[in-house]
């Protein structure tokens, strides 16, 4: 006998589909919608995962064989059971279409052991599934155990500066529109850099919904997870590293602020990387074992967030910035480092690739003398460190080319730097 609300919450989820107008991004048509393999998309919460399973479907431009569930349903607290993905499919083919061919699960962390029935459907079936979480472990490190080389995996950020202004109808695909437009853009930029990119934030303007998506993570992605007993301290912990972007922190510092144990401070710090409150950066080192010892600066997920939520960052454009060049290098790039000089001068990254390594400072304000000297002497030290000519200096408005000898410094503003991607 089938359940009647079973019935109820296809159908609304399924309708939810059909939406006047759905934010494009990028990442759409990145995504191997043609692969048999299962597509996983992991992200903060309310990075835009549902729009984007929507805009695959508009993609693949699917009508009656698809079925969207959102596990978020309050229907789902209490029938998280796994076996719950089969009777939605059994409800589905029966009451919806028998040409069920693909599968969209929005969330799939609230059901439990969701990765065996997933196993189980894609070993013996012909569905197509694609699947999202708010988890890096949880999409990541489990579902690879369990269904290892059988999936595809994505990651989904807020909207980068790129989609921010293409959302405020502003073009850029080469360097005369970027010009052209150059007042306007920087405008925007320092609108994105105090309100940042998740969506719904753009969308409305609302900022005030920073608090709640911070409240969210701390209480729904963190405490309900891992039964974090001490919250006060979890939710005061989230603030301090969000306080303290483009910084390095050590766990026992944390330990010493929190006055809890050094595994307490580490575990939670773990938490908070999981559910993509943070990032952390390491410092290169050919030694993998020194690099492991080092310690590691943070970055927040959202330049609005950490401006929102923290203490006082908005007084410090400079950091603000960096946290914005660090997820613009984090989307592209796998190998992203700061770098100590021999001498212990920092260079804020340092970006390996194939066939260019890069080293690249951030700076606000490049016009105080003191400034312009310790960033270049830093960036000279560096390319001579690691035997390259060139560095990067990324500002906020000021533009130049600095000749140092055989070295040759390129300062550019972070607007050009992102949008016409001439040095990326």
């Amino acid at each position: 006998m089938f359940n009647e609300e079973i019935v109820k919450v296809i159908d609304f989820w399924n309708a939810s589909v059909i939406e006047k107008r759905l934010t494009e991004r990028t990442i759409t048509g990145i995504i191997d919608t043609e692969s048999k393999e299962i597509i996983d998309i992991i992200g903060p919460r309310r990075s835009g995962k549902s729009t984007l399973l929507k805009l695959l479907i508009k993609k693949l431009n699917l009508k009656k064989n698809f079925m969207y569930i959102n596990f978020e349903d309050p229907f789902f607290i209490e029938r998280a059971e796994p076996t719950i993905i089969n009777e939605l499919i059994d409800t589905y083919i029966h009451f919806f279409s028998p040409d069920l061919k693909y599968l969209f699960f929005d969330e799939i962390q609230n059901i439990t052991h969701w990765e065996k029935s997933l196993r189980i459907l894609r070993d013996n079936s012909d569905y197509k599934i694609f699947i999202t979480g708010s988890s890096s472990k949880l999409l990541s490190s489990e579902l690879s155990t369990l269904i290892s080389g059988l999936h595809l995996s994505y990651q989904l950020y807020p909207f980068d500066f790129n989609e921010f202004i293409k959302y405020h109808r502003i073009e850029v695909e080469r360097l005369k529109d970027y010009i052209v437009q150059k007042t306007i853009i920087e405008k925007n930029l320092v609108k994105y850099l105090l309100t940042g990119g998740f969506p719904e934030v753009v969308i409305t303007e609302k900022e005030v919904l920073l608090k709640q998506y911070y409240t969210d993570i701390i209480y729904r992605d963190i405490v309900a997870r891992y039964e974090v007993r001490q919250k006060a301290i979890l939710e005061k912990m989230g603030i301090f590293l969000l306080s303290n972007i483009a910084k390095p922190v050590s766990m026992a510092s944390l330990q010493k602020t929190f006055e809890i144990s050094f595994e307490l401070a580490c575990t939670y710090f773990e938490y908070f990387k999981d559910a993509f409150l943070i990032f952390d950066l390491p410092s290169y080192s050919h030694s993998l074992k020194t690099q492991q010892k080092t310690l590691k600066k943070i970055y927040a997920v959202d330049t609005g967030l950490a401006n929102i939520v923290s203490f006082h960052v908005s007084d410090d454009y400079g950091r603000l910035l960096e946290n914005l060049v660090f997820l613009h290098l984090k989307r592209i790039f796998d190998e992203v480092y700061y770098y100590k000089t021999c001498s212990n001068l920092e260079v804020d990254f340092y970006v390996r690739k194939k066939n260019h390594n890069q080293l690249i400072q951030v700076c606000y304000d490049f016009t105080n003398e003191k400034t312009h000297h310790r960033e270049i002497t830093a960036l000279i030290q560096a390319m001579n460190d690691i035997k390259i000519n060139t560095g990067l200096i990324i500002t906020m408005n000021q533009k130049e080319d600095i000749a140092r000898g055989e070295h040759l410094i390129t300062v550019i503003p972070v607007a050009e730097w992102i949008l016409t991607r001439l040095y990326n």
